[in-house]
């Protein structure tokens, strides 16, 4: 076995790494040997794609080498408390990396109970936690191994020792539908089933959401209660309603008051009117609001009414009595706005399945042609989230774009009052969600086209014309570009690669686009901004590989385009031209004057100018 003069060399960590992987014990002791002091390499973190940063007994434990931990522990005794960042199974971009975790937590992980057993003999810490508050206990809950969970509990875990938000043991075993393990937990540990996340979720929940009959028959009989969560003022009776499980809302209710009961009858009854469109869901609603009535009549409890009509459920209220309730009951729409009127009361305005009902009510509107309805109900769950601060959804608002553009397309007529507040909101946007800025700048992109092309192909009165300039007047005084490029909506619109992902959108989008470039040049538009890369827009256009763009690059040209600006390559955009005939009309369109030539003079000397002359005017010189 060669030794080496340098312990930290590169080949020989990957000889380590290699070795570890391949579980060759006898090699790894052998490499381990030529080296004065092998601890070093093996409480060294190796760093790894995705962010990952692990020691080679995290690699053997990983790879289920438990003779090679078995070596290791034994000889060189190595720390096992280094704090690793791991993901598990085959490496992909979109892997979970978890944070801070020890080989233990690793082990009880993946499952490996001989693993766990090992490093808990070689006084591994077994209440450690990961950045996140995970501990080896959660591992075994998580696995449902109550083997595991037993051993740790005998050896010191604390069961009491929570993820964060609060998410307990007992909650990630009931999950995933670890009935033994749950067993374990309450009968044994006399863990508090009504304990909460930071939602102010219990176990309860939990059952509903993962639809375990059993679980929640369980919990229940071990005194599970049906409390309101805080974070949306749902109950499990609720959920389990809302999810269409009347078997499980049979099961809850008896532990519930009556008015629970009867408001659980009323939400299922919205459920299945507000999600499927057939006539069952007509019938099945018909049940549940019947017997909500007839339970109301029985216990003399009424509805708290509004007293406000909302146009967009054709000024309904909610029915009252089972004749009132037989009138529309096969009427799917009426049946539809019924549910919806109750979600309203029992959800309440901010609730997000609430908001979902209205959106997909939108959708299904827009899927039959009723695409100014469909447009009425996706503006009033706008309007909700603006007016109760919820976040807007970016693909919540691209869809926006899709619907207008189906309607242009099908019907030749937009709602002019609609965009513009989408338009609006979209702005707003802007200015609060740094994260999905571009993705909204594009969406801002399709609707000015949408907007354009709506303005100069169909008939619509001078008092629409005014708005929707307004409108386009505003936005381009923004001058929004995006948060990578630098680029502006004028680049953006000139663009071959500003790619449209969504059928509808594609029937009035496409780039580069002579009406869009020509409606932001009307508007205000900077037709010599620079992005990131100092490309103007003509340089975008010019680098074009279409023949065909010679009408764009006249307008730019019009419009006051620099020919001579370079980039910071030194790039005209006659030098990204590889078309002859574009290559061509740039010459001829190419008009030097004493300013621009004073300029180009300067930069070709590398002359010092800052300083020396108006700020103005060296801002002119450093773009040529």
């Amino acid at each position: 076995m060669m030794k080496f003069d340098c312990e930290s060399t590169d080949e020989f960590d990957n000889l380590l790494l290699s070795t570890v992987r391949q579980g060759d014990v006898n090699l790894l002791e052998r490499h381990l040997s030529t080296v004065s002091n092998p601890v070093l390499y093996l409480n060294r973190l190796y760093n790894e794609r995705n962010s990952q940063k692990f020691t080679l007994l995290m690699i053997a434990c990983l790879n289920n080498h438990r003779d090679v931990m078995c070596m290791l522990l034994q000889r060189y005794k190595p720390d096992l408390e280094v704090l690793n960042n791991i993901a598990f199974g085959d490496f992909s971009p979109s892997q979970q990396i978890f944070f801070n975790a020890s080989v233990l937590w690793a082990a009880t992980s993946i499952n490996n109970f001989d693993m766990v057993k090992l490093l808990v003999e070689h006084g591994a810490n077994v209440n450690h936690q990961t950045r996140t508050g995970s501990t080896p206990l959660r591992g075994a809950c998580y696995n449902g191994n109550v083997s595991m969970a037993r051993y740790l509990i005998d050896n010191g875990a604390n069961m009491h020792l929570n993820k964060e938000n609060n998410d307990t043991n007992l909650m990630v075993s009931v999950c995933h539908k670890h009935r033994n393990m749950v067993t374990y937990l309450v009968d044994e540990l006399n863990c508090d089933v009504n304990e909460c996340d930071g939602n102010g979720r219990s176990s309860l929940y939990d059952a509903v959401v993962c639809a375990s009959i059993e679980l929640v028959e369980f919990l229940l009989k071990r005194g599970a209660q049906n409390f309101r969560a805080i974070v949306d003022q749902m109950s499990p009776l609720m959920w389990a309603a809302e999810k269409k499980r009347p078997d499980l809302v049979d099961i809850i209710s008896p532990y519930c008051s009556i008015l629970e009961r009867i408001e659980a009858q009323e939400l299922l009854g919205s459920a299945f009117a507000c999600t499927n469109r057939d006539n069952d869901a007509c019938d099945q609603s018909f049940n549940c609001f019947s017997r909500a009535l007839d339970l109301r009549t029985t216990h003399n409890l009424s509805k708290a009414m509004t007293t406000t009509a909302n146009a967009i459920f054709h000024n309904r209220y909610e029915c009252q009595t089972i004749d009132q309730l037989e009138k529309i009951r096969t009427n799917t729409e009426l049946t539809y706005i019924e549910g919806l009127l109750v979600r309203e009361r029992l959800l309440g305005p901010t609730n997000a399945e609430y908001r979902y009902s209205l959106c997909y009510r939108g959708a299904i509107l827009a899927d039959i042609g009723q695409y100014h309805e469909a447009v009425a109900y996706w503006i009033y769950e706008l309007g909700l989230c603006q007016q109760y601060s919820i976040s807007i959804d970016s693909k919540h608002l691209r869809r926006f774009a899709s619907l207008f553009s189906g309607m242009l397309y099908k019907t030749k007529s937009i709602p002019t009052e609609a965009i513009i507040i989408v338009i609006k909101a979209i702005c707003e946007q802007l200015g609060r969600d740094k994260q999905n800025f571009n993705d909204n700048l594009f969406t801002l992109l399709f609707l000015i086209t949408i907007t354009t092309q709506y303005l100069i192909e169909y008939a619509i009165s001078i008092v629409e014309k005014e708005l929707l300039f307004h409108i386009l007047r505003s936005i381009v005084q923004h001058h929004y570009t995006q948060m990578d490029s630098g680029m502006s909506l004028l680049h953006l619109s000139l663009d071959i690669r500003t790619r449209v992902n969504d059928y509808h959108i594609q029937h009035i989008c496409k780039y580069p686009c002579l009406q869009t470039t020509r409606m932001l040049l009307k508007c205000g538009a900077i037709v010599n901004a620079f992005d990131i890369l100092q490309n103007t827009p003509l340089h975008v256009i010019a680098s074009s590989k279409s023949a065909n763009d010679e009408p764009l690059l006249n307008l730019l040209c019009d419009a006051g385009a620099h020919l001579d600006f370079a980039n910071v390559l030194g790039e005209t955009p006659a030098d990204l031209s590889v078309i002859p005939e574009i290559k061509q009309l740039l010459k001829r369109r190419f008009k030097l004057n004493l300013k621009c030539m004073c300029a180009r003079l300067i930069r070709k000397k590398n002359l010092s100018f800052h300083g020396t002359i108006a700020v103005s005017l060296m801002n002119f010189v450093d773009k040529h």
